[in-house]
C-alpha cells in the first residue's frame, strides 16, 4: 500500500529543488496548494498567479498516474505527478518552470507578436533570466527521478513518451483532410506537383557547385507544374513557405556539397528571417533566386578547395570549436590517424600547419567580431583563447597587416 505524509512530500520537493534548481509545488486533493519551495517564486508576469496556471494546465488529467508533461504558449515546461494511494488520488507534485534554450530578447518579442500579447518586456525578460534552462531529455528523466522517489517504481523514456498523448480538444484541430480531395482537383485542372526528378536535379546542381545551371533548372520548374497552396490565409505567406521547405533543403544540399555546417544552417536561418521581413510575392521569389545561387556559389568555393576526409573533419572541428582549446591529439582521435602522420597529411593538402590554420582560422573570426559585434579587443582576445591582447593584436597583424584597432577604426 502506497502512503504519503505532508512531511514526506515536502522533503521531495525540496530535496528536488536543490539538485535540479526547479521550483516545485504540492497541491492537494481539491488543488490547494499547500506547499512550494522556494517560496518567492519568480512567476510569468504574463498570469496572475502561477497555482492558478498550473491548475488550468493540467485541468483533467487527475486520472493519470505517469508524469504529465505540459507547455505553455510562452515555452514553459512543466511536469506532473499525481499522488494516488489505495487508487485514490491524494494530490500532485508540479515541477516548472524550466526552458529548453535561453530566451534572447528577439525571441521573446516575436513570441509576444505571434501571440499579439502586450506585456511589459523588461518584466518578461527578467522572468526568462531566472527560469532554469533544461534539455528536453534532462527534464523527462528529471520527471522519472521523482516519480521513483514516490512510488519506487523504474520508468523508462518509453514509458513517459507514451503517455504524452494529445488532448482530445486538440485533436480536432490538428487533423488534416483527405489528400485525395486535392489530388483530384489538381487533375481536373491539370495541375500537378514538379516531379521529384526535377527537384533532385536542382538540388544536385547546389551539391556540385553548378551555378550556371542552378537559377535555370530553379526557372524550369518555378514556371511549370502545380505551385502548393501552403497557407489558407495568405498568398504571400504560402509562397514564404514554399520558400522556407526550398531553402532547407538547399542547406543541406550545400553542406552534401562541402559547406561548413554552421555557416550553411546559419545562412539558412539569416535567409529564413529576411522572408518574414518581406511583404510581396515578387520579393520572396527574388530572395529564394538570391539564396539558391548564394548556397551553390559556396559550394563552388568549397570545391576549389577540395581536401581529404580527415582533413574536412579537422577544418570543420577547428571553425565549431574556435573558443576552445583545440589540440593536435583530439584532431588525431576525431580522424583516427597517429598525430604526426594527421599533421603532415595536414600540411600537404592546406599548404600550412595545423597551428598556422588555427591561427588564421581565429584571426577571420576576430575579423567578424570586430565588424559585428560590440566586444572589446581584451574580450576578443580572451574569447578566441589568446594568452594575452598583446600577442592577438601581434597575431592578427601577422595575418592582417594591421592591428586590432586600425582594423576596427577603418570599420
Amino acid at each position: 500500500m502506497q502512503s504519503f505524509t505532508d512531511e514526506h512530500l515536502e522533503f521531495i520537493c525540496t530535496v528536488a529543488h536543490h539538485l535540479y534548481n526547479v521550483p516545485f509545488y504540492y497541491f492537494g486533493e481539491h488543488n490547494q496548494l499547500l506547499y512550494r519551495i522556494p517560496v518567492n517564486i519568480e512567476h510569468n508576469p504574463l498570469f496572475s498567479s502561477d497555482h492558478e496556471m498550473i491548475a488550468a494546465l493540467f485541468d483533467g488529467t487527475e486520472d493519470r498516474r505517469y508524469p504529465i508533461i505540459r507547455e505553455t504558449v510562452y515555452l514553459e515546461k512543466f511536469f506532473a505527478i499525481n499522488l494516488f494511494a489505495d487508487d485514490q488520488r491524494m494530490g500532485r507534485l508540479v515541477a516548472g518552470p524550466v526552458i529548453h534554450f535561453k530566451m534572447t530578447e528577439a525571441i521573446i518579442h516575436v513570441t509576444l507578436s505571434d501571440l499579439l500579447t502586450k506585456a511589459n518586456n523588461k518584466e518578461l525578460s527578467f522572468y526568462y533570466d531566472h527560469v532554469p534552462v533544461m534539455s528536453n531529455y534532462k527534464f523527462i528523466n528529471f520527471a522519472m527521478v521523482v516519480y521513483f522517489m514516490l512510488y519506487q517504481e523504474q520508468l523508462t523514456l518509453a514509458d513517459v513518451l507514451g503517455n504524452l498523448e494529445k488532448d482530445d480538444w486538440r485533436k480536432a484541430a490538428l487533423e488534416i483532410e483527405h489528400p485525395y480531395h486535392q489530388i483530384m482537383d489538381a487533375r481536373q485542372n491539370n495541375l500537378i506537383h514538379t516531379e521529384m526528378h526535377k527537384e533532385k536535379k536542382l538540388l544536385d546542381y547546389i551539391r556540385l557547385g553548378r551555378t550556371d545551371k542552378v537559377l535555370e533548372t530553379f526557372h524550369s520548374i518555378h514556371k511549370q507544374g502545380k505551385k502548393s497552396v501552403l497557407s489558407k490565409t495568405s498568398y504571400v505567406r504560402s509562397q514564404k513557405n514554399l520558400a522556407i521547405s526550398l531553402i532547407t533543403l538547399a542547406t543541406r544540399a550545400a553542406v552534401e556539397g562541402g559547406v561548413f555546417q554552421e555557416i550553411a544552417y546559419n545562412l539558412s536561418d539569416l535567409y529564413i528571417l529576411k522572408l518574414e521581413e518581406l511583404t510581396d510575392s515578387k520579393a520572396v521569389d527574388d530572395l529564394m533566386e538570391d539564396a539558391l545561387l548564394d548556397f551553390t556559389k559556396r559550394v563552388e568555393h568549397s570545391k576549389k578547395n577540395k581536401y581529404s576526409k580527415p582533413i574536412n573533419i579537422c577544418q570543420d572541428y577547428i571553425f565549431n570549436h574556435l573558443h576552445e582549446r583545440i589540440t593536435i591529439a583530439r584532431l588525431a582521435e576525431l580522424t583516427s590517424l597517429h598525430p604526426n602522420y594527421l599533421s603532415n597529411l595536414f600540411k600537404k593538402e592546406v599548404g600550412i600547419s595545423i597551428s598556422q590554420f588555427m591561427l588564421k582560422t581565429k584571426i577571420e573570426e576576430a575579423q567578424n567580431l570586430l565588424t559585428y559585434s560590440n566586444y572589446s579587443l581584451a574580450e576578443i582576445a580572451t574569447l578566441l583563447n589568446f594568452n594575452d591582447q598583446s600577442y592577438f593584436a601581434k597575431v592578427f597583424k601577422t595575418y592582417t597587416g594591421c592591428t586590432p584597432k586600425q582594423f576596427k577604426d577603418q570599420k
